[in-house]
């Protein structure tokens, strides 16, 4: 049978691939939380805008058959 070695060097890469993945996998999410967070707010204030454009072409609908 075949013995399986580990050296060293190659065990310290590893864990510095993981590690490095984890970071870059943290560093990623944090990124996408907040951009997903700003267009939920983008999303929100575009539903706001709307409202009250809506609002203001009532009234001046209002006024114009007012008149």
């Amino acid at each position: 049978m075949k013995k399986f070695e580990l050296n060293l060097d190659a065990l310290i890469v590893l864990v510095l691939l993981f590690v490095l993945s984890l970071g870059v996998n943290f560093t990623l999410y944090r990124l996408y939380s907040s951009e997903t967070k700003a267009n939920v707010k983008m999303q929100i204030q575009a539903q706001v805008d709307q409202l009250n454009l809506a609002s203001m072409r009532a009234y001046i609908n209002k006024l114009e058959t007012a008149e």
